[in-house]
């Protein structure tokens, strides 16, 4: 139970963080610090966690976009069973592997995103789609060496370790 009150936690601080300070630099594209901590919970936590997780931030996000609720809730909670089904099947500890997974995950995102934008019958998505979501992918890869060690050692020894 304390260690879903922490995840929560992390989920709503980091969307605070997304809406206040990152929401301000004065560039257009911007990373995704959500998505980062969810796709960093997935691949540490598997499939059920992270799309738990991952479906709650995804609604969080809509709600607070307040457009096209449930469009990011889908895109997020399937990115985020997906990268859970990695848990087991790769080696974690090496640095690369969530940097890689997370900038595959954000392509992954950016073109659930635009399907499901296309199904809602919005203007041209694939026009700019591919091209932000590489550029954020980009973006949220530097996020990854800040965050994961501090995920990673407390998934294994800390609050966020399953008991």
């Amino acid at each position: 139970m304390r260690r879903n009150g922490i995840v929560a936690l992390l989920v709503l601080g980091s969307l605070i963080l997304q809406s206040t300070f990152i929401s301000v630099l004065p560039i257009k594209i911007k990373p995704d610090l959500v998505f980062v901590m969810v796709v960093l919970f997935a691949l540490l936590n598997g499939v059920r966690d992270g799309m738990v997780v991952g479906g709650l931030a995804g609604l969080l996000q809509d709600i607070l976009r307040g457009r096209l609720i449930g469009m990011n809730l889908l895109a997020l909670a399937l990115t985020s069973c997906i990268v859970g089904w990695l848990e087991n099947k790769i080696y974690k500890e090496n640095i690369m592997v969530p940097v890689v997974v997370v900038f595959l995950a954000t392509l992954l995102h950016g073109v659930l995103m635009m399907l499901l934008a296309w199904i809602a019958g919005l203007d041209n998505p694939w026009q700019t789609g591919l091209r932000i979501g590489s550029i954020e992918a980009l973006y949220n890869i530097f996020l990854v060496p800040l965050i994961y060690g501090k995920f990673l050692i407390s998934t294994n020894r800390g609050a966020l370790r399953v008991e």
